[in-house]
């Protein structure tokens, strides 16, 4: 299927690793010419090699995303090396801290919605000057299951996956005059570095090796999904790149779920 694609510009956040690295490398398939940008400089090199190495058109920024000036800083190089931006999926997020209600610190709260929230605030705001300009707007944010089903962990995460939700709602309600397209996907348990760190943090808690931590977890979470297996990247990147593409023209302001049927309800 011809996504109409080709010389778009998008950025990708936290497109380092894992659900983010997927994403890029679809846009890049379908000839956008993708920016990624995380934290970790080596990170970002080796998949900007990896991208380029496979034909794509591939540009790799370190940033430090809940800083406003570092943001701004990045839509600037951005603009200065493509002169547009088409293209905003705000994937960045996680939390540096596991634990349930009790055991959470003030700050941890705190960080999480910095990380995951206002991350989200601080791109839209930088890069809406050359969204408009766009003839194809779009900002897909990443959010996740436990936004609409938490479960007994990490509280401080999941509200902000639900602030996600909302916030993309009020944006596609404000943005649509300028025809900028907002959308939300929600991905259930996917293999990536947050589920390599939990997989580590189990081990510990175990004693056990990390092989067996993560055939433990991934044996436990395959029987609550349906389909029977833990998401990959590409099961998320590829309705992502659907989203950025002219096929996605009528949708805005809708939350995708892509779980393999762990959500409880089909709303």
């Amino acid at each position: 299927m011809e996504l109409g694609l080709k010389d778009r510009v998008a950025i990708v956040t936290g497109g380092s690793k894992g659900i983010g690295k997927a994403i890029a490398k679809s846009l890049a398939e379908e000839g956008v010419n993708v920016v990624i940008c995380a934290r970790g400089r080596e990170s970002l090199l080796s998949v900007q090699k990896e991208i380029a190495d496979s034909g794509g058109s591939i540009y790799a920024i370190p940033v430090e995303a809940t800083k406003p000036e570092s943001v701004q800083n990045l839509i600037n190089s951005v603009v200065e090396k493509f002169g547009q931006i088409d293209i905003l999926i705000n994937n960045l997020g996680g939390t540096d801290k596991f634990g349930d209600f009790f055991e959470l610190k003030h700050d941890d709260w705190k960080m999480a919605f910095e990380l995951n929230v206002m991350t989200i605030v601080y791109f839209v705001q930088y890069s809406i000057p050359w969204l408009r300009k766009s003839t194809a707007p779009r900002i897909i944010n990443i959010s996740s299951i436990s936004g609409l089903q938490p479960g007994s962990y990490n509280p401080h995460y999941t509200i902000t996956k639900a602030a996600v939700i909302n916030l993309s709602k009020y944006l596609s309600n404000q943005l649509v005059k300028d025809n900028i397209l907002v959308n939300v996907v929600c991905p259930g348990p996917v293999h990536s570095d947050s589920w390599d760190r939990n997989v580590q943090r189990l081990a510990d808690i175990h004693n056990i090796s990390i092989e067996e931590a993560r055939v433990k977890i991934d044996t436990e979470e395959s029987v609550k999904i349906p389909l029977g297996r833990v998401g990959e990247g590409k099961d998320v990147a590829e309705l992502v790149t659907f989203l950025s593409s002219n096929k996605a023209s009528w949708i805005t302001g809708s939350c995708f779920h892509v779980n393999g049927g762990k959500l409880y309800t089909i709303l």
